[in-house]
C-alpha cells in the first residue's frame, strides 16, 4: 500500500479506530469528520490559523450571507469556476441536491437534524422520520411534497442559494459549517446509485432512508484531498486534489500530497512508532501523557516530537444511564437505573473529580453545555457531591419493591460493559463500580429484600459486540465523548436531553417540560434564551439521565518536522492536512572537511570562552 517510511510529501498517522461511514449526510462521529473536513467542503468554514469557533470563512459561498429583515431568507453568493473530484461543475443546484438528499435518507442516528429542523417544514418531516421511519410511505410522500413546495430551498441563479428558515436563527450559517451539509458531486453519487431505479437526479441516488449506499466507503467533493483507498480497520489512504480550486497564502499548502491515516488499536505501538520516527504523528493517549509530556515544566521529553496542549476544547465526556428495559439472553428485564434515586445516588458521588483526577488535560464538568460557551450553567448540578446523599438516596430506592425485585432477577449484579480497544472507558467503568460498591458496603445502607449481596463487575466487550448492545440499547451505562458539530448549546442539548436526540434515544430520557422548552429556546436569542436554557439544565440535573464528567483540555503530539497554519489548535476542527508541511533541521555534513573544520573551530571557541569563565569565577571566590 505504502512506503515503510513516510516520504517528505506524505504524512503517516496512526489512529486508535476507523471511520463508521465516509458519507457525510450519515456520519456522525470525530475520526469521520476529520477525513470529511480534508476531502468534502461547506459553504462556510472556521479560521484555519486560530483558536476561533465562529464560521467567518466564506469557502464555497463567495461571501456572508444576505439576511432579510424577518431573520428567514439566507440569500448566499457562491463562488465560480469550482469543480468537484470527477470535474463536475460545482452551482447552486448542486448545493439544493446535497441538503435535499441528506434529508431523503434521514438516519434517525445521523446528524441531518441540524439541517432539517431549521428549514421552513423541516421540523414536519424529522417528525414523521422519527414516528414512522424515513423508509415508510408516508415520508416518502411527505418528503416529496416538501420538496415541491415548501420553498425551503430556492436556486436563485447558478451561483445564488437560498435558504428559507421556519424560524429566525441566528447560529444558521454554523449550521452551513457541519460536515453534515458537505457538498459532494451529484453526478458521482448518480452514476453509482445502489439500483437503476434510483440513478437520477431527482432520486439523489438513494433510496429513503438508505444510509448505507456507494458513499459510505467513497467520496467524491470539492477539497484538497481524495480517499484514494479505504481498507476498514486497516488503514485510509488520501491523495492530493491536483486541480484543487482555492490557491493559499498558507506556507507549505499543498505540499503534502498523500497521508496515511492507520488503524493500530496498541497505544503503546503508536507511542513507540512516533518517538522512532517511524510514524509523523499518531492519537496519544492523555492517560499516556507523562510518557511524552512534563506537565511541570510544559515541555516534552522528546525533542523530535511536539506536544500542543493548553487549549479549551468544546469536547466533553460524559456517560448515560439506560432508563429502559434491557434484553438478556431473550428474556427483558427492567434497567436499575430507570430508578431516578439510584442514579441521583451516583450523582452525589464525587465521579467528575476522580475521573479529572485519574486522566490529565481534562478539567470536571457538570452541565451538558460545556464552560466557555453560551447558555453553559453548572450551579445546579455543582452543589450536589455528597457521599452521606449518596447512602441517603440508595436507601430511598430500596422502599421500592419494583426495584428491589429488577435487582433480584440480575441475579443482584450489575454489569458495566465497555469497548474492549479502548482505555479509558474501561478506567471510568470502574470508578463507577467503585462508587457503587462504597456505597452497598456503608453500614447504613439498606440491603433488606435482596436475595444476596449486591456485586458489580465490568467487562470488556469486541467492537461488533458492543455497537450491537449500543445501537439495541442492551448497556447499563455507556460513556462517551461528544464533539460539538456547531458552536452553540443546541448542538450539546438536541442530541442528550431532546427526546429525538441521538443519545436521547438511546437510553430512552423523554422529559415533557425539557422538549418544550427547548424547542422554545431555539427562537429566541440573548437573556430571553438564556433563562429557558437554566430551565433545562436545572431540570436535567434532577432527572440524572447522565453523569457529565470532563472538558477535555487539547493535547495533540507529532513529529517536530511537520509544520503550517493547518496544525494550529481550534476547538472545531482537527488538523487540515492542506496547510501542512514538512522541513526539517538540516544535519551537518561532517565528510565535508571544510565544514569540518568550521563546527571543529566553534566548538573550540566555545570550549576556551567556558574555561576563562570558570577561571575568573574562581579567583572572585
Amino acid at each position: 500500500m505504502v512506503d515503510a517510511i513516510p516520504r517528505d510529501d506524505e504524512i503517516w498517522w496512526e489512529i486508535e479506530g476507523s471511520p463508521e461511514t465516509l458519507d457525510p449526510h450519515v456520519n456522525y462521529e470525530s475520526l469521520g469528520d476529520w477525513v470529511l473536513y480534508n476531502v468534502y467542503e461547506t459553504l462556510y468554514t472556521y479560521p484555519w490559523d486560530r483558536p476561533d469557533p465562529e464560521p467567518s470563512v466564506p469557502l464555497l459561498a463567495y461571501s456572508a450571507p444576505y439576511v432579510s429583515a424577518d431573520g428567514l431568507n439566507y440569500t448566499i453568493a457562491l463562488r465560480n469556476g469550482i469543480r468537484f473530484h470527477d470535474g463536475t461543475r460545482f452551482n447552486a443546484s448542486c448545493v439544493k441536491w446535497n441538503i435535499e438528499r441528506a434529508l431523503k435518507i434521514s438516519d434517525p442516528f445521523g446528524p441531518v437534524w441540524m439541517i432539517a429542523e431549521k428549514l421552513r417544514g423541516g421540523s414536519n418531516l424529522t417528525e414523521i422520520a422519527y414516528a414512522e421511519g424515513a423508509g415508510s410511505t408516508e415520508y416518502e410522500t411527505a418528503f416529496n411534497d416538501w420538496v415541491e413546495s415548501s420553498g425551503a430551498i430556492n436556486v436563485l441563479a447558478q451561483s445564488v442559494i437560498q435558504f428559507v428558515l421556519e424560524e429566525p436563527y441566528s447560529p444558521f450559517p454554523a449550521i452551513l459549517a457541519t460536515p453534515v451539509c458537505s457538498i459532494m458531486s451529484p453526478s458521482y453519487a448518480i452514476a453509482h446509485a445502489s439500483n437503476p431505479y434510483v440513478a437520477s437526479w431527482d432520486s439523489y441516488g438513494v433510496e429513503f432512508g438508505e444510509s448505507w449506499n456507494h458513499m459510505s466507503t467513497h467520496t467524491c467533493g470539492t477539497g484538497p484531498y481524495m480517499v484514494i483507498d479505504w481498507e476498514q480497520d486497516d488503514y485510509i489512504f488520501l491523495g492530493i486534489n491536483s486541480n484543487y480550486w482555492r490557491g493559499s497564502t498558507s506556507m507549505g499548502a499543498g505540499s503534502i500530497t498523500g497521508i496515511i491515516l492507520q488503524t493500530n488499536t496498541d497505544a503503546y505501538s503508536r507511542m513507540t512508532n512516533l518517538v522512532d520516527g517511524e510514524t509523523d504523528g499518531c492519537y496519544w493517549p492523555k492517560e499516556e501523557a507523562s510518557e511524552i509530556y512534563d506537565s511541570f515544566f510544559g515541555i516534552s521529553h522528546n525533542p523530535d516530537v511536539n506536544v500542543s496542549t493548553g487549549g479549551l476544547s468544546f469536547s466533553v465526556v460524559f456517560a448515560g444511564f439506560n432508563l429502559d428495559a434491557i434484553r438478556i439472553n431473550d428474556t427483558d428485564y427492567q434497567s436499575p437505573f430507570s430508578n431516578i434515586h439510584l442514579r441521583r445516588a451516583l450523582s452525589y458521588y464525587y465521579i467528575p473529580e476522580i475521573f479529572s483526577d485519574v486522566y490529565s488535560f481534562c478539567e470536571p464538568t457538570y452541565s451538558p453545555i460545556p464552560f466557555g460557551m453560551f447558555g453553559h450553567n453548572d450551579s445546579a448540578f455543582i452543589d450536589v457531591h455528597n457521599f452521606t446523599d449518596s447512602v441517603d438516596e440508595w436507601n430511598i430506592a430500596m422502599q421500592d419493591p419494583s426495584f428491589v425485585d429488577t435487582l433480584n432477577s440480575l441475579g443482584n449484579k450489575i454489569i458495566l460493559e465497555y469497548l474492549i480497544t479502548s482505555q479509558t472507558p474501561n478506567q471510568f467503568y470502574f470508578i463507577i463500580a467503585d462508587a457503587l460498591e462504597t456505597i452497598w458496603n456503608h453500614p447504613d445502607a439498606n440491603m433488606t429484600g435482596l436475595n444476596q449481596p449486591m456485586e458489580c463487575s465490568v467487562e470488556g466487550l469486541d467492537w461488533s459486540t458492543y455497537l450491537t448492545k449500543l445501537e439495541q440499547r442492551n448497556l447499563l451505562v455507556y460513556y462517551l465523548g461528544w464533539i460539538p458539530d456547531f458552536a452553540d448549546p443546541d448542538c450539546y442539548l438536541q442530541p442528550t436531553v431532546y427526546h429525538r436526540g441521538v443519545y436521547a434515544q438511546r437510553i430512552g430520557y423523554n422529559s415533557t417540560d425539557v422538549n418544550t422548552w427547548f424547542e422554545i429556546q431555539r427562537t429566541l436569542d440573548g437573556n430571553e434564551r438564556l433563562q429557558y436554557l437554566n430551565l433545562i439544565q436545572e431540570r436535567v440535573a434532577q432527572d440524572v439521565p447522565y453523569i457529565w464528567l470532563t472538558q477535555n483540555l487539547e493535547f495533540r503530539v507529532w513529529r517536530t518536522w511537520l509544520h503550517g497554519d493547518g496544525l494550529v489548535y481550534n476547538p472545531m476542527h482537527d488538523i487540515y492536512f492542506y496547510h501542512t508541511y514538512k522541513e526539517y533541521l538540516i544535519e551537518p555534513d561532517y565528510t565535508d572537511p571544510i565544514r569540518f573544520y568550521l563546527i571543529l573551530g566553534i566548538a573550540v571557541e566555545v570550549v576556551v570562552i567556558a574555561a576563562l569563565i570558570v577561571r575568573r569565577f574562581s579567583r572572585q571566590v
